[in-house]
């Protein structure tokens, strides 16, 4: 206890500024010691005041302390004194029927109790005081004991019986105030652990949906409610706020009939924010019912009669992200301590669904900003073709995997997968670079070996290009091949129509930014082979090394049905390479040669050939293929094309007939490494190019390992 003491501590009363029960059994032994040690009656009275007034200091002052015997007729005598005398003197009379009255005197406390022969004692303090009742009353009880120590043998053992009484009360009440302090703070504590708990799990997910119905099931369960609700805001993507709701204790198909509450009398405190609401029968409140359209509770609603709503807050911005609603049909049911319980689960909620709002808001536009690098698959005739990006599952920065399928003339089609190593925006801006760069050299016409060659000499003056793997092939579909080089990347996969695979473009050349040299291959690809392309975020994790993961990747491929829904197929893949959880982001690229509507002829050109051999094949071709609106351009086209090869290349020639159902594409491919081209004024250098410009829809040229092709195309629809 606090307060002045008297000079021996453990022998003094104690100040009345604060009175426990063990002060109480202290006190009181002390005064009957003193009492009872003296020699007699009077000085065990000097005693007693001597140390009450020694043991209670008032402004750091002794204070006076009397005692008075009374007699039969109420005469008060002093006994003793100590202190400067500041009270009134004991009183009158005392309260009929208790042995130990305690009762104010003017300016005074007092208090007593019986003596032998009819007699009794008061002892008188300063109003300043201020001792608990049942403080005198124990101080009373005492000093009797220690009095009568001094007066007949029969007073004595009475006196002393109600000194046990006294001792084994206050035990009694000591023993049943120790057990309750105990049990409040052990359900303190219980309550303090079971929140913190409660809290680091909340706080630790950032998934919204498992987030909001974690919370409402442990406040549910922590109030004892019949049932619960959290009605909670988000911000879609037009920054607009809307609500939902998740439950517990009942399904969400007994609320599904019900619109959503409104700020009535009842809840709106809730949804305001302004206080937590708790009533023992809802429908005595005088708020309840005073709305239309119900006038109460809804028809077919579940009946409620406690009620308990907290609203959900957060601690910075005092933003109210919406409330906890709590139920049972019986009155009565919540606590202080029940509101106590969704008060602070509705704490760790405020903070944890922030949390998961800003991560999802991040994670949101990390996505959009890579989705919105990634091309949109062109519909290519005869070919399937089937894209996967999935951004990493942990983390909210958008991560530098991309693909790309890029229309080349003559029906050839580009595949491009790459990878630039780090995560968030500058990831990101060096992706973007680099995939407008290889479409840019793509669309050049170059073969694979100089789109990496130029692409990596970009990539040196690239800022923050530090590392960039990529893997670029062509399908021709005239001669059924792919022609593919790699810069760093992880080896493409092809499928043949037996389900074998083999990897391709293994170790052929540095990342970008760092290799000079990108040899190119080819290899053929035929109707009813499959290509898969993929990143390392499909087959690697802090769980398997990167060549298990190939190697699980291989097994799957070699599984993989060529018919159904592919797109399923894949998506099953990715699941189970990765279980549903991958560190890194994802992508595929599947494509499948179908060869569908798919019209190809070639004829070898000799020295000796005509030119009416070749008018003949043309025509006979358009004839066969159904194509007789475009017949007559494609001879005049097919006519310059072997004439200018004739003239200014040097044989063998070939020219090819490729038609995709939408677009017929002429070509002569010679020995000669020359490209015929648009002058710088606008002209072109060839008079017969002019005449296949006039005529076609588009020309150009491209080189080969062997020489070049002249081609151009024609709209056939």
């Amino acid at each position: 206890m606090t307060g002045p003491r008297a000079e021996n501590a453990d022998a003094g009363p104690t100040s009345p500024a604060a009175f426990g029960l063990s002060d109480t059994v202290r006190v009181a032994a002390v005064l009957r010691a003193e009492a009872e040690n003296a020699p007699d009656f009077a000085a065990a009275a000097r005693a007693v005041v001597r140390r009450l007034r020694d043991g209670f200091a008032a402004g750091g002052r002794p204070m006076s302390a009397e005692l008075y015997t009374v007699d039969e007729g109420g005469s008060p005598v002093l006994v003793a004194a100590a202190g400067d005398p500041r009270t009134g003197g004991a009183p009158a009379t005392a309260p009929p029927g208790e042995r130990f009255p305690v009762v104010p005197s003017p300016g005074a406390l007092a208090f007593g109790g019986p003596l032998a022969g009819g007699r009794a004692f008061w002892i008188v303090l300063p109003s300043s005081a201020a001792l608990p009742a049942e403080t005198a009353r124990s101080m009373a009880v005492s000093v009797r004991a220690g009095l009568l120590a001094h007066g007949p043998a029969e007073d004595r053992a009475e006196a002393l019986e109600d000194y046990a009484e006294l001792l084994e009360h206050t035990s009694r009440v000591e023993g049943a105030a120790l057990e309750d302090a105990a049990g409040r703070a052990g359900a303190e504590l219980e309550l303090g652990d079971s929140l913190q708990a409660i809290g680091q799990r909340l706080t630790a997910q950032l998934d919204i949906d498992t987030l909001v119905q974690d919370a409402t099931d442990a406040a549910t369960r922590g109030t004892g409610a019949g049932f619960g609700a959290f009605f909670y805001n988000l911000i879609d993507e037009f920054g607009e706020s809307y609500t939902l709701y998740t439950l517990s204790g009942v399904p969400k198909e007994a609320f599904d009939g019900f619109p959503m509450p409104r700020k009535t009398a009842v809840f709106a405190p809730t949804f305001n924010g302004s206080g937590i609401v708790r009533s023992d029968d809802i429908t005595q409140d005088p708020r309840y019912g005073r709305n239309e359209p119900h006038h109460g509770m809804p028809e077919g609603h579940l009946p409620v009669r406690s009620y308990l709503a907290v609203p959900v807050i957060t601690p910075i911005t005092r933003e109210v992200l919406g409330g906890f609603f709590f139920a049972h049909p019986e009155p009565g049911r919540f606590t202080a301590r029940h509101e106590q319980v969704a008060a602070g689960i509705a704490s760790y909620t405020a903070i944890a669904l922030d949390n998961a709002r800003m991560f999802a808001r991040h994670r949101s536009m990390a996505t959009e900003l890579a989705r919105s690098m990634l091309p949109v698959v062109p519909d290519i005739p005869g070919l399937r073709i089937v894209s996967r990006y999935l951004p990493a599952s942990a983390g909210a920065e958008v991560g530098g995997d991309w693909f790309d399928v890029i229309e080349l003339p003559g029906g050839r089609t580009a595949f491009v997968i790459g990878d630039v190593v780090g995560r968030g925006v500058p990831a990101a801006a060096v992706m973007g670079q680099m995939r407008t760069a290889i479409r840019s050299y793509a669309l050049l016409d170059l073969p694979p070996s100089d789109v990496l060659h130029n692409v990596s000499q970009l990539a040196r003056s690239t800022p923050g290009a530090k590392f960039i793997t990529c893997l670029y092939a062509v399908h021709d579909p005239i001669d059924d091949t792919l022609t593919y080089a790699n810069a760093g990347h992880l080896p493409a996969v092809l499928i043949a129509a037996d389900g074998s695979t083999r990897q391709i473009a293994e170790a052929l050349g540095m990342p970008l930014g760092v290799g000079e040299q990108y040899p190119q291959e080819q290899t053929p690809f035929p109707p009813g082979m499959r290509l898969v392309l993929y990143t390392d975020g499909l087959v690697e994790s802090r769980e398997r090394e990167l060549g298990v993961g190939i190697d699980a990747l291989l097994a799957e491929l070699a599984a993989l049905p060529g018919a159904g829904d592919v797109g399923a197929a894949c998506d099953e893949l990715i699941g189970r390479l990765t279980g549903g959880r991958h560190d890194d982001d994802v992508a595929l690229l599947y494509v499948e040669h179908q060869g569908a509507n798919r019209r190809v002829a070639s004829m070898a050109l000799l020295p000796e050939v005509p030119l009416e051999a070749v008018h003949e094949f043309v025509a006979g071709r358009m004839a066969r293929w159904g194509l007789a609106d475009v017949a007559d351009r494609a001879v005049k086209v097919a006519s310059e094309l072997v004439s200018n090869a004739m003239r200014h290349a040097s044989a063998p020639l070939t020219l090819r007939l490729f038609h995709d159902g939408a677009r017929l594409t002429v070509d002569v491919a010679d020995r000669t490494g020359a490209l015929p081209h648009i002058l710088a004024s606008g002209g072109i250098e060839h008079d017969g190019l002019r005449m296949i410009d006039a005529a076609a829809a588009r020309w150009g040229t491209r080189t080969t390992p062997n020489g070049k092709v002249v081609w151009a195309e024609l709209t056939t629809r």
